[in-house]
């Protein structure tokens, strides 16, 4: 399959493996939160690393950005090909089913190994532990969303860019995400303008919404955030011109926007230096994103066994990853190593252990359907006389 402005016949393996790659990206970022400065995570270590910190911050600055320009793309892409009502329908089964399952099966699991933690740091006394855990298993709270917020926000996108699409057709659509790229093009110096006023009215926002609730507030601010790298997605599925800027960056902008990324790390001390830092982390996040996507065109434009199994693992690997490094970040509770050492134990572990999963997962029909949504296509009867084949193509994507 090919996008809305060429490349029609298609499969789009590069950015398949993209979309795969943030997904697994996942594990060492969640690995590096254990022992992160910044992050108030399930099941934290008490020892704490500046340089674990530094690649959480990193790796959450551009992965789910660059998950959610590739799901952008990709649902408009089927969208075009099915349109509004039986694209929103075969969305909500393909993510609304996995978003089910592993809400009643994995999250439970992990308010109790999240509860064991706590006893196991000494956070909370042993004669406690068993009433944390039915607290928080009969409350709903942050544990029972998790992880697995991405797919509620992803469901809220899909279900508006079903409405806009149903409003306006996929012809109003080219025309104003065209037409929005060529204006942008033509003022560019005014756009930038733009572009910064908006950074700071959200920065503004950002400081007055966590000031008035920070549970809550952090939660809406997270929920909202990647809606316009959605829409991005959308745009450039029928923007030519957004897909050649978005495959341009070589090393030196893949360089700087580490760089950007680095510096919108910085805590910043008014108002003025928020503004910069939040530009500074969507700049750098689109350029990381951009040669992430030439290095993958250039490498993994054609089919290979190697990438279709990560691509076909990645969604059941970001699945169960999350409750792996919880019970592997609680036995390193019991032993005092170094920050990092511990991290380079547990992140493969991790992935090698959900990768297991995803294995015995696809073994089954039943569990195929509930923690990916897809139901195993029976093949097509054949006349004795034919030989057998075997398709080598899926309809694209196989998952939200």
């Amino acid at each position: 399959m090919g996008t809305g402005t060429g490349r029609k016949q298609e499969r789009l393996h590069d950015w398949d493996f993209s979309r795969a790659l943030y997904l697994v990206l996942g594990i060492p970022f969640h690995a590096a939160v254990v022992y992160s400065l910044s992050h108030e995570w399930s099941v934290s270590s008490p020892d704490k690393s500046q340089a674990l910190t530094w690649l959480a911050n990193f790796l959450h600055t551009f992965r789910m950005p660059g998950f959610f320009i590739l799901a952008g793309l990709f649902s408009v892409m089927l969208l075009d090909r099915q349109g509004a009502a039986r694209w929103l329908r075969s969305r909500l089964v393909r993510l609304g089913l996995p978003l089910l399952f592993a809400t009643l099966l994995i999250l439970p699991f992990q308010i109790v190994v999240q509860s064991v933690a706590l006893g196991v740091a000494g956070a909370l006394p042993w004669a406690a532990v068993p009433g944390h855990m039915a607290q928080e298993l009969t409350h709903f709270g942050e544990p029972w969303i998790s992880h697995l917020w991405f797919l509620w926000a992803l469901i809220a996108y899909c279900v508006a860019l079903a409405a806009l699409y149903a409003l306006v057709g996929s012809a109003g659509l080219r025309r104003r995400a065209e037409g929005l790229v060529a204006w942008i093009g033509d003022n560019r110096i005014l756009s930038l303008s733009a572009f910064a006023a908006i950074c700071q009215l959200c920065a503004q926002a950002q400081t007055a919404i966590v000031g008035a609730s920070p549970y809550y507030g952090n939660a809406a601010i997270n929920y909202n955030l990647y809606a316009p790298y959605f829409f991005f997605g959308v745009a450039l599925f029928y923007s030519g011109t957004l897909q050649d800027l978005l495959l341009r960056p070589g090393p030196v902008m893949g360089g700087l926007g580490v760089g950007l990324v680095t510096l919108s790390q910085i805590p910043p001390s008014g108002l003025a230096a928020h503004t910069l830092t939040v530009m500074a982390g969507i700049f750098g996040a689109l350029m990381i994103v951009g040669f992430i996507s030439s290095l993958a065109r250039r490498h993994f434009s054609h089919p290979d066994a190697r990438v279709r199994k990560l691509v076909d693992a990645s969604f059941t690997i970001y699945l169960f990853h999350h409750p792996v490094i919880y019970v592997l970040a609680t036995l390193f509770l019991l032993v005092d190593l170094p920050p990092v050492v511990e991290f380079l134990v547990i992140a493969p572990a991790a992935g090698l252990i959900a990768y297991a999963i995803h294995l015995a997962v696809r073994r089954s029909p039943v569990l195929t359907l509930m923690f990916n949504g897809v139901a195993p296509k029976r093949a097509p009867a054949t006349a004795q006389s034919q030989p057998l084949a075997l398709s080598t193509d899926r309809p694209y994507p196989s998952r939200g």
